[in-house]
């Protein structure tokens, strides 16, 4: 049985405090606020960012509207299909794509939920229990367990990273480039993504000193990638006819990696 994952963790402790701020009276209806927690839990601080604002802007749009449907429009099943269409439209025009989804949310809440209440008090408090979520959300991001996830992704790009050097070193000495191509792909594309999520990640830690280093191993990696191919190619006869040519450019890609796992080492 795999181990339960950080962000499933995340998750847990978001819920427990959304849950928590309804106990403690700072949202009405918590089932909103625990609601934009789970869907707004992500696994990098620049997603959770991201993710947040568009949230914030969405459940604001959305609680404006559902305020002007509940308070001069019957709020009914015709007036909440056509304002979620509207959200939609609105959203699109303003170019915030992503906050679409959690607009027409907060306006359906209000729109079928405001009942006999006042429409600007049950509308600001609709917004609230959404903006607490998204807040604690952001908080848990943020708070929990950062390190020891940055860690665990420099970890992994680490082993991603040897293994591809270890597979093009067997490349390099079996002179075979397509036996373990497919292989090495798949290994160049998990450093990526362990790339990627560092790049989101360590400049907003205090350890975006090793960014420089992060960038070498990739850029080195992928140039390997890149030569590898070329050799890949000339073995599966897809260039050129030209066997002085084939060679020249054989030795060239050889040459450029045997460079690059030379300076590796260093």
């Amino acid at each position: 049985m795999k181990k339960i994952g950080m962000r499933n963790i995340k998750t847990g402790i978001a819920v427990f405090l959304a849950t928590f701020a309804g106990y403690l009276g700072i949202v009405e209806t918590p089932v909103y606020t625990v609601s934009v927690c789970i869907f707004s839990i992500k696994n990098t601080i620049k997603n959770s960012l991201d993710d947040s604002f568009s949230r914030i802007i969405g459940t604001l749009v959305g609680g404006l509207v559902g305020y002007l449907c509940a308070r001069f429009l019957f709020t009914n099943i015709i007036s909440a299909t056509l304002g979620v269409i509207f959200i939609i439209h609105l959203c699109n025009e303003l170019k915030i794509y992503d906050s679409s989804a959690i607009a027409s949310v907060t306006f359906i809440s209000i729109c079928l939920g405001v009942g006999n209440n006042h429409p600007l008090t049950y509308s600001i408090m609709r917004t609230i229990d959404t903006l607490v979520g998204v807040i604690i959300a952001l908080i848990v991001n943020f708070g929990v367990s950062r390190h020891k996830y940055i860690d665990h992704l420099w970890k992994s790009f680490n082993l991603a990273y040897d293994d591809c050097i270890n597979i093009i070193n067997s490349m390099i000495e079996g002179l075979d480039f397509s036996l373990s191509y497919k292989k090495l792909n798949e290994k160049f594309d998990s450093l990526q993504e362990y790339y990627n999520h560092l790049v989101d990640e360590l400049p907003l830690s205090n350890e975006s000193y090793r960014l420089n280093t992060l960038y070498s191993c990739f850029d080195r990696c992928e140039n390997l990638i890149h030569h590898v191919h070329g050799l890949y190619l000339i073995e599966k006869k897809v260039c050129y006819s030209d066997n002085v040519l084939n060679e020249s450019i054989y030795n060239y890609h050889k040459n450029n990696i045997l460079k690059l796992l030379a300076e590796n080492k260093k």
